[in-house]
């Protein structure tokens, strides 16, 4: 928490540079030229992701517990909230928490959050070798080999969770008094892979369609904004961009910053104004931002995780 005034001051620092080598004036000119019309397609678009993503938790748990995709999807945008000013992917692994209130084990809400993210992870690195090859050709050797090693990252991830001798490890040296969380863990996850590969499958399918509406709100976003582009090409360099995002330590709050930086160099390459992708990116932003706090309106209790679960500390692992 002391790096956290430090993280910020960089994250800023980055956005102020951004906005110093576009131009304030050619901002300025870019918001005016908004379309409002295209503004609840927008939305709309935003609101799906995020429904589709818990769609992909629902599917995941169906073996384990039927909890209504309304339920879950009141869960991402609490971790929605949470992503907005916590370090990386953090936020995501708290759905094992909110899980464990609909009486759903540690070990089998974090083997759901795991190959949820992995699966997401080898997803967009297949796309996002697909945009390197054809799109950014001339960054092809740094940009095909981050999805390469991402994916090879993902697969020895499952290996090593499976073996035996590597989870003692964790056990002894890591987690040591709090293994007794994860009780079960090995055995659920070989369960899981063993008798629910339609479930993975389904996950796979809806993580596909849940990435083609991701990249079609930045395309809305563009759009918007008076940028006409190939929608191909958004999704590619969208995916490939996530997983960069992913693996890059992030600077400022959830990445804010850094990410907009690397956005306006990888779309810059199809010929996006930067001016737009930068006005882009602060909208969708903003709409987060409105998102947050209405789900925090709404559910001001549900959502505090620290005050639920009295810092974690107490909560009764069974």
């Amino acid at each position: 928490m002391k790096k956290s005034p430090f993280i910020i001051i960089i994250g800023l620092a980055i956005l102020s540079y951004l906005i110093y080598r576009i131009g304030i004036k050619k901002i300025l000119e870019t918001v005016k030229g908004f379309d409002f019309i295209l503004l609840p397609a927008i939305i709309l678009v935003f609101l799906i992701s995020y429904i589709l993503a818990s769609m992909n938790i629902w599917v995941l748990l169906r073996p384990y517990k039927k909890i209504s995709i309304k339920r879950l999807t009141k869960y991402i945008f609490f971790i929605l909230f949470y992503s907005s000013f916590t370090p990386g992917k953090i936020a995501d692994f708290f759905l094992i928490f909110y899980l464990k209130g609909d009486k759903v084990s540690i070990s089998k809400s974090t083997i759901i959050t795991i190959f949820d993210k992995v699966i997401s992870i080898i997803i967009k690195s297949l796309f996002g070798i697909i945009g390197a090859l054809f799109i950014l050709s001339e960054l092809d050797l740094l940009f095909i080999g981050i999805p390469i090693i991402m994916i090879v990252l993902m697969i020895l991830f499952i290996l090593i969770l499976l073996s035996k001798k590597v989870r003692g490890i964790i056990k002894k040296v890591i987690l040591r008094k709090y293994s007794r969380i994860f009780k079960g863990f090995s055995k659920d996850l070989k369960k899981y892979i063993k008798n629910y590969k339609k479930e993975l499958l389904y996950n796979s399918l809806i993580t596909i369609i849940k990435t083609i509406f991701e990249a079609a709100l930045l395309y809305l976003l563009f759009l918007s904004f008076g940028q006409s582009t190939n929608f191909m090409k958004v999704l590619l360099i969208f995916s490939l961009l996530s997983i960069v995002n992913f693996i890059i330590i992030p600077i400022g709050i959830s990445g804010l910053g850094l990410r907009e930086a690397l956005g306006v160099i990888m779309y810059s390459a199809i010929e996006i104004s930067p001016a737009i992708i930068f006005s882009s990116y602060i909208l969708r932003l903003l709409i987060v931002y409105i998102t947050n706090l209405i789900t925090f309106l709404l559910y001001p209790k549900e959502i505090n995780l620290i005050k639920k679960y009295k810092f974690i500390n107490k909560v009764k692992f069974k």
